[in-house]
């Protein structure tokens, strides 16, 4: 067996530790990269918009909003009219307002039941 003197094993270490260095920048490079396309505008929309078509979650809660403003749109419609004094517009607001609130309630009752199912 030969001897491997001082000097040898160093210069060998050296070469590992610079190969080891040249990989970790590599990856570090691609790391990078990846990064910054993710953060590019474009592509946070996009994913955005694919949580979003996943998402059922929001799917109803949007569906619900939209169902109550709705329903307490047409409720003040129906009591106010085209024309109308303060009082019935008054009157007419907190009706949209209660029933805008009612009908959120209870889609949102309705869909915790249909989860429970």
């Amino acid at each position: 067996m030969e001897t491997i003197n001082e000097n040898q094993l160093l210069d060998k270490k050296i070469r590992l530790l610079k190969l080891k260095q040249s990989n970790d920048f590599e990856i570090l490079r691609d790391q990078f990269n990846l990064t910054l396309e993710s953060l590019k505008p474009i592509n946070i929309v996009k994913e955005s918009i694919d949580d979003f078509k996943k998402s059922k979650e929001i799917k109803h809660s949007i569906l619900e909003s939209t169902l109550g403003i709705a329903g307490g749109y047409l409720a003040r419609k129906m009591i106010a009219g085209k024309s109308a004094g303060i009082f019935k517009k008054i009157s007419a607001t907190v009706i949209q307002y209660l029933v805008t609130n009612f009908i959120t309630n209870k889609a949102e009752k309705i869909n915790l039941n249909e989860k429970d199912i």
